[in-house]
C-alpha cells in the first residue's frame, strides 16, 4: 500500500460523513447538532466540524430557536433550475430562481404546438428570458415524461408508450435536450418524479418504503427505498397502472386486458357514467357532483377506490410500505375514494403482511411532479432542501400561446 493509500481512505471516509449529514437534513428536515450526531452514529465533534464546512460552504445555515438551542438546515446555493413536465395534452414548466426567490410557470396547450423536443426547448428559453438569466446560466434542467424511460438510452422505452407521445418516439431525451440548450438535463417518468417530491418534502417524509400513486387523466406511480427511487433494471419498475385486475376486463392501451387504468383513471370512471342520469365531462366534474350529493357519481367513486386499492393490497404485501401515498385529481375526492381503498386493504388482509403500513393522501398536489424535477436536479449538484419556502409553492401558471414553438 502506497503511503498516500491511509489519506485517501481518510479522505473518502470524511466525504462520506458529509454526504450522510447532508442526506439526513435533505430527507428529514432541520436538526440539532445532537440528534445529527445520534442518527448518523457520528461523534458531536465530527458533527461541529462538519457543520461548521458545510456553513463556511454556504450549504447550511444555522437557526437559533433559544439562546441554547439551534436547528442545522439545508439551503440551496444562490442558482437558477427549470423543470418541466411533458404530456400529451400540455407542456408546463416552471423555474425557480433561488437568489431572487422567485418562481415564474408556463404552459403550452396548443395542440398544434406540442410534441417532441422543439416546445420543450422553447419553453425553457422563455422561462429563463422572463427570470432575466441566460439558458447557458441554469444550474439544470429537469424534464419529466409520462412515460416509463429506459435507463440505458434516455428513451422512452415502451411502444405503447411512444405511441401516445409520436415524436418522442427514439428520441435519446436528455442527450438532445442537453444539446440544444447546453446545460445539463435529468430525464424521468412524471410519476416518479412525484414520488420523490412528495418523499422528500410530502406525504411520504422520512418514510423508508414509499409507495405513490397518482391517478387522473392515466394512472402512474413511484416507489422509493431507503432514499432512493427504485425504477428497475429498465426503468419500468412500479407500473401499477397495468396491473393485472381482470384477465377479462376491458382492453388497456398498452394491449393487456383489466388493467388497474381501464377502471380507475379519468376516461374509465367517465365511461362508466355514459347512460346513466349523470354524465360528466371530466373525473373534475364527477368529483364536484359525488360531493353535492350526486348518489351515482358517488357510487363510481367509491369502486374506483376499491379497485385502486386491490392493486395497492397486492404491491403492500409484496413490498410491505410503511406509507402509501394516493395524489392526483382522483385523491381530491377524499373519502369519496380512500373510503373505497380501504375497503379492499382491509379485505385483502393487508394488516397481516404490513401491519404499520399508513394510507395517506398526497400533499403536493399537481405541484409533485414539477417539484421532484427541481429535486432530482439539487440532488445532482450535490444540493438540498430542508423546507419547501411559500414562493416556491406559488403557482401562477400562464399560458404560452404567442411564441413559435420550433428551434
Amino acid at each position: 500500500m502506497s503511503a498516500s493509500s491511509p489519506r485517501r481512505a481518510t479522505r473518502a471516509r470524511r466525504n462520506l460523513n458529509v454526504e450522510s449529514v447532508i442526506d439526513l437534513l435533505r430527507t428529514s428536515g432541520p436538526q440539532s447538532q445532537a440528534a445529527i450526531a445520534r442518527r448518523t452514529e457520528l461523534s458531536p465533534a465530527a458533527i461541529n466540524k462538519i457543520v461548521q464546512v458545510l456553513k463556511d460552504e454556504g450549504v447550511v445555515e444555522i437557526q437559533w430557536i433559544n439562546g441554547r438551542e439551534a436547528l442545522v438546515e439545508l439551503v440551496p446555493k444562490r442558482g437558477t433550475i427549470v423543470s418541466v413536465n411533458v404530456g400529451p395534452q400540455a407542456v408546463s414548466g416552471a423555474i425557480f430562481a433561488f437568489g431572487a426567490n422567485r418562481r415564474i410557470d408556463l404552459e403550452i396547450t396548443d395542440p398544434a404546438r406540442i410534441g417532441g423536443p422543439d416546445p420543450v426547448v422553447t419553453l425553457v428559453r422563455e422561462l429563463a428570458a422572463r427570470a432575466g438569466v441566460a439558458v447557458g446560466d441554469l444550474a439544470g434542467v429537469s424534464v419529466a415524461i409520462q412515460a416509463p424511460i429506459d435507463r440505458a438510452n434516455g428513451g422512452i422505452i415502451a411502444p405503447w408508450a411512444a405511441l401516445r407521445l409520436p415524436r418522442w418516439k427514439d428520441v435519446p431525451i436528455a442527450t438532445m435536450l442537453g444539446e440544444a440548450l447546453g446545460v445539463p438535463v435529468a430525464v424521468d417518468n412524471d410519476a416518479n418524479l412525484g414520488a420523490l417530491a412528495e418523499w422528500t418534502w410530502g406525504a411520504g417524509r422520512r418514510s423508508d418504503c414509499f409507495l405513490y400513486v397518482a391517478c387522473s387523466v392515466g394512472i402512474g406511480g413511484g416507489l422509493v427505498v431507503d432514499g432512493k427511487l427504485h425504477r428497475g433494471a429498465n426503468g419500468m419498475a412500479f407500473e401499477i397502472g397495468h396491473v393485472v385486475l381482470d384477465s377479462t376486463g376491458p382492453v388497456c392501451f398498452c394491449g393487456s386486458r383489466g388493467c388497474l387504468s381501464t377502471v380507475a383513471s379519468e376516461r374509465s370512471i367517465l365511461l362508466a357514467l355514459q347512460g346513466s342520469e349523470s354524465q360528466k365531462d371530466s373525473l373534475a366534474e364527477v368529483i364536484a357532483a359525488a360531493q353535492t350529493g350526486d348518489p351515482i357519481c358517488a357510487r363510481v367513486l367509491y369502486e374506483a377506490g376499491r379497485q385502486l386499492g386491490r392493486a395497492l393490497a397486492n404491491m403492500a404485501k409484496i413490498l410491505a410500505p410503511s406509507v402509501i401515498a394516493v395524489g392526483g385529481t382522483l385523491a381530491t375526492a377524499g373519502e369519496l375514494v380512500f373510503g373505497g381503498i380501504q375497503t379492499a386493504i382491509e379485505e385483502n388482509n393487508v394488516p397481516a403482511f404490513s401491519s404499520s403500513v399508513q394510507l395517506r393522501p398526497a400533499q403536493l398536489g399537481g405541484d409533485a411532479t414539477l417539484l421532484g424535477g427541481l429535486a432530482t436536479v439539487m440532488g445532482d449538484l450535490g444540493q438540498g432542501l430542508s423546507e419547501l419556502p411559500s414562493w416556491m409553492l406559488d403557482a401562477r401558471r400562464e399560458p404560452l400561446q404567442a411564441l413559435d414553438a420550433t428551434v
